[in-house]
């Protein structure tokens, strides 16, 4: 079996691709990144300072990693622990300082929101702080990146997403 198919092995070793294309003067120019997966087509990305329409950034990409990871392991762990989700929505900031080649990530802000039946505040939230700890380690991320997570429990009606 190859190493990128999952099963129900415990211990089995799980291999994700991703491709960057620089083929416009690096760092320069703009860069497309694909998925092994082909889930999409080839997203332009660009480095520059200032955001361009339609140019995904490489901080974006953060952003989103840190969000799916968020929601796939708050997921599972509200599942395992009887109280599955109906709705989760992670919003994330991922804040940069320094210039250029010598920027850092200097915090990753979360506001979590969901609809889970059965679930008070109070235990969402623990949820929510055992799942970051969880994903971080999952991706490994510093233990102590710096950041706010806000976790709310919202109604059973209407939907989160906007």
């Amino acid at each position: 079996m190859d190493s990128s198919q999952s099963s129900s092995h415990p211990h089995q070793q799980v291999v994700r691709r991703g491709r960057v294309s620089w083929l416009t003067h690096p760092p320069h120019g703009v860069a497309r990144v694909s998925v092994e997966s082909r889930a999409f087509g080839a997203i332009a990305v660009s480095v520059l300072e200032d955001p361009i329409p339609y140019e995904a950034t490489p901080g974006e990409f953060l952003a989103i990693t840190h969000g799916m990871c968020m929601a796939t392991v708050l997921s599972q762990g509200l599942a395992e622990g009887g109280s599955s989700a109906n709705e989760l929505v992670v919003e994330v900031e991922c804040t940069f300082a320094g210039p250029g080649p010598e920027r850092e990530l200097i915090a990753v802000d979360l506001e979590v929101r969901g609809r889970v039946p059965g679930l008070d505040g109070a235990r969402f939230r623990e949820a929510a702080d055992n799942a970051r700890r969880r994903y971080l380690r999952f991706i490994g991320a510093r233990h102590d990146v710096p950041g706010e997570l806000e976790a709310v429990l919202e109604e059973s009606s209407g939907p989160l997403a906007s």
